[in-house]
């Protein structure tokens, strides 16, 4: 159902010039830089590739839990009066117009390969194709998969209708030793000079290098501006399996365990004679087509076979979804890693042993 928006939000954007992006293979992602993975996410920008604000976010719950059409109305109205004072001074060094001579990387993977020539480039393929690039780049570490970490990486939850305000601080937290309080508004973050989204806070955080090091920020305190820095750890930008979830940015990764299927319902547990509170699932696919076919036909030979429910994957028999299996994998293991699985199959358990494929 589309609803029609608030008359404020109507009369506001009539001041915007509106661009959708349907293809992402010839945008300069030098410019438009946001969280890729987000069910939506949208830039307030000047012409001259100044970018105010930075719109959208979620969390593995919830993928549309901080966009609010009020919240955007008040982000419109407010950057209007940033766009003003722009206007009006002398543009920053970094923020001159700039001439695009190459092609961005997107636009140059579907140059080399045929096959893509005739399809477009969604925002969620973004991270994948850059960590293609940084592989063969070698540039891949163990922190450039944490991209943009949530306000919860720093020990802070932000107000769902003011997303500049701090709603709570976790205590020992990073942020609680920077002095950060609950109630306390955020004003400059890294790199970001005003802070006033989820997506802000998480642009500056991503932007922000994984090693050890001072980050500068400022917030308002009642009448009181304070100025202090966030004393951020080596790999700090690092965070858990269950957060990551949600990405499609996952899928790019490896290693991967080559299948793949639904987690079982209590009814058919109970034909197969197992706990309700298994956590078994069937393989409903094996990865032996495409570029990764290799994948798939690395396990089948190892012994696994499609229908097979998986009773534990190295050692593992606690995941909840299909998504932590995936992401866990990814995250946790190496390219050549000898893992077991235990599986059941017409009502016999087996077991075997394979290495993970690149």
């Amino acid at each position: 159902m589309v609803a029609e928006p608030p008359s404020e939000l109507i009369e506001v954007a009539e001041s915007y010039v509106s661009v959708k992006v349907l293809d992402m293979s010839r945008v300069d992602l030098d410019v438009y830089r946001f969280d890729y993975d987000l069910t939506f996410a949208a830039l307030l920008m000047h012409g001259d590739g100044t970018v105010f604000h930075r719109y959208g976010g979620r969390d593995v719950h919830e993928p549309t839990d901080w966009n609010d059409l009020g919240g955007l109305t008040a982000l419109l109205r407010t950057t209007l009066d940033e766009f003003a004072a722009h206007e009006a001074g002398d543009l920053d060094p970094e923020h001159q117009p700039r001439q695009v001579i190459d092609l961005p990387p997107l636009a140059k993977k579907r140059e080399r390969d045929p096959k893509l020539r005739a399809s477009c480039v969604h925002c969620h393929t973004v991270h994948e194709t850059l960590h293609r690039v940084a592989v063969e780049a070698g540039t891949v570490t163990e922190d450039t998969k944490w991209v943009y970490p949530p306000p919860a990486r720093i020990g802070v939850a932000l107000d769902h209708h003011d997303q500049a305000v701090i709603a709570s601080v976790v205590p020992d937290s990073l942020a609680s030793a920077a002095g950060l309080r609950a109630g306390d508004r955020l004003l400059r973050v890294g790199v970001q000079p005003r802070v006033l989204t989820i997506a802000d806070l998480s642009f500056a955080l991503h932007e922000a290098p994984p090693d050890a090091h001072e980050l500068e920020l400022a917030w308002q305190r009642g009448d009181e501006r304070i100025e202090d820095t966030l004393e951020l750890p080596d790999g700090w930008k690092r965070g858990t399996v269950a957060e990551y979830t949600w990405r499609p940015y996952k899928w790019g990764l490896s290693p991967a365990p080559g299948f793949g299927g639904p987690f079982l319902p209590p009814a058919d547990l109970r034909k197969l004679g197992l706990p309700e509170d298994t956590h078994a699932f069937r393989v409903q696919y094996l990865v032996t087509w495409g570029e990764k076919a290799h994948r798939g036909r690395a396990v089948q030979r190892a012994g696994l076979r499609q229908g097979d429910v998986i009773l534990s994957f190295d050692g593992r028999d606690d995941f909840t979804s299909p998504a932590e299996f995936h992401t866990w994998v990814r995250l946790t293991k190496r390219a050549g890693d000898e893992v077991e699985v235990v599986y059941l199959r017409n009502g016999k358990r087996g077991s075997f042993r394979y290495r993970l494929p690149e």
